[in-house]
Parts: C-alpha cells; sequence; structure tokens
C-alpha cells in the first residue's frame, strides 16, 4: 500500500496509518465530490503544499464521471505532469464518461463486484442502516455488487423510488407474461413516462424474466432480480419456457425501438402484440 507502514505489497489494515485511513482520520488522504472547474481549480491551489505525515497525498475523486468538460480538462494538466508527492484515484463506474485524453494517461484498476453477503452484511451491520432486511435484499440485489451504489440507494428517498420501480417492473413483467395489460394500472400508465425513464423500466422487466429462463434450466442459477430463490421458482414453475422467451424477445425489441425515437404509447402496445405472437 502506498501508505501502509506494513511490508506486503497490499495494505495490512492494522499499522497506525491503516487505521487512520479506514477510519477517515488521515491528513494525507481527501476525497472530492467534483462537477465543476471551479472546485478543480481549487483544489490545485494546494496542490503542491507537502504531505502532512506521509511520504505521499492521495486525492480521491468519487464518481469522476460527473465532472464537467471543463473540469476534466482543467484536471489533466495535473494528472499529465503530478507533484511527485501527489497520487490520484478517480474512482467511476462509467469510464466511458472521462475524456479519452485522461483515460489513457491513467493506469485503469478494474474491481470485482462484491458478493450479495457482502453487501448486505456492511449496510446492516456496519451502517446500521435502518430497512428491513427485504428492503435491504433488494437494495443489495439492485446495486450489482456496487458497495457504494449500494450506500447510495439507502437515501430515504432513493429506497423509495427503487422499490416502487422494482415493484412495477414486476407488475409490467407479470402483465405481459399474461398477456393481461388491462388489469394492470400500471402497465397502462407507463405510456406517459419519459423514453428514458421507460427504457430503465423495460430493462429491469428484462432481467425479470432473464432470472427465470435461468432457473427453468438450473434451480441453482445466479439470479439478478429476485431476492428469494423460492419464490422466484414458483413463478418460473408457472409458464412454460417458449412463452418466457417471446415476452423476452419481445422487451428487447420493445427497447431497441426506443433507442429509434418510437413513441412510448406503441411502444407498450408492440411488447404485447409481439410477446403474443412470439409466446403462443
Amino acid at each position: 500500500g502506498i501508505l501502509c507502514q506494513g511490508h506486503g505489497d497490499l495494505p495490512c489494515g492494522v499499522c497506525h496509518s491503516c487505521k487512520k485511513v479506514l477510519s477517515d482520520l488521515h491528513t494525507d488522504v481527501r476525497f472530492f465530490d467534483i462537477t465543476k472547474v471551479d472546485q478543480v481549480r481549487e483544489i490545485k491551489q494546494n496542490l503542491y503544499d507537502a504531505p502532512n505525515e506521509s511520504d505521499y497525498k492521495i486525492y480521491i475523486f468519487n464518481d469522476a464521471q460527473k465532472m464537467n468538460i471543463k473540469a476534466q480538462n482543467a484536471l489533466l494538466i495535473s494528472l499529465e505532469e503530478p507533484p511527485k508527492n501527489v497520487v490520484f484515484f478517480l474512482l467511476t463506474t462509467d469510464a466511458g464518461m472521462l475524456l479519452e485524453t485522461i483515460r489513457s494517461r491513467a493506469q485503469i484498476l478494474r474491481t470485482e463486484p462484491l458478493d450479495n453477503d457482502t453487501v448486505f452484511d456492511y449496510l446492516k451491520n456496519e451502517m446500521s442502516v435502518a430497512l428491513s432486511d427485504s428492503k435491504l435484499e433488494q437494495i443489495v440485489m439492485a446495486s450489482a455488487g456496487s458497495l457504494g451504489y449500494a450506500i447510495s440507494l439507502t437515501d430515504a428517498k432513493k429506497s423509495e423510488l427503487l422499490l416502487s420501480e422494482r415493484q412495477r417492473a414486476l407488475d409490467i413483467t407479470l402483465a405481459v407474461i399474461k398477456n393481461d395489460a388491462e388489469s394492470i394500472p400500471t402497465l397502462l400508465s407507463a405510456s406517459s413516462m419519459q423514453r428514458e425513464d421507460l427504457k430503465s423500466l423495460l430493462t429491469l422487466c428484462v432481467t425479470v424474466i432473464g432470472d427465470l429462463l435461468l432457473l427453468k434450466k438450473d434451480k441453482g442459477a445466479r439470479l439478478h432480480f429476485f431476492t428469494s430463490r423460492d419464490e422466484a421458482l414458483e413463478r418460473a414453475q408457472k409458464y412454460n419456457t417458449v412463452k418466457l422467451l417471446g415476452c423476452y424477445d419481445a422487451l428487447l425489441t420493445a427497447i431497441s425501438d426506443l433507442n429509434m425515437n418510437s413513441n412510448t404509447a406503441l411502444t407498450l402496445m408492440s411488447i404485447l402484440t409481439n410477446s403474443k405472437k412470439k409466446g403462443n
């Protein structure tokens, strides 16, 4: 580790320096949430100051993809010729949003998604999030192994929106499978949604059917939507594979139509029409 006082390649987690970093008390480790150029300029004013207690200063930019173009360009100069005692970390979930000139000057370190149990345990025991286990499990599933994203989803408003969207996706998916749109008000109201919101919702619907199809082949398959395997298995057993594949294809076609600027209401109609044709 860069600041670790141990002798291994990885931080030991127990030395004085590691403990201060883990406790967010190390004066040479700073986190930033940057979006605008003025914020970058403010950081650069103290960039050449000497470290306080270590050989290096660590600058960590959270959600680096949120920096606008001017901010990224302002940071680029410092990335090209950084002070010898400064190390930058740009954390991002979408490197494609960063300028190519920044990506070409950075060493890319990809992290593996955490397993669901680890994320759940951290939220429940380390952060003591005041949500039911059922709600936490849905947040963990939606995070796809990203602890930072999972933490952000524990916000009261975000968690409420997330749970509502997941329930809506399940309702719409079941309505499509049953060819029973008229009995599902949420499906009818989706016609008034913005295109990007509808694409996101339909993508989640694809994930629902994907889980059901996976369980048709392997009852122990890793799930990507359902938090209860028993519930997912029960639903998977109700529908034949041909029907599920037809609905899956219909949803993918609808998403493709939306990408080509199709009317959202017509897209919903095409889902039902195509699912009937391909699933029966």
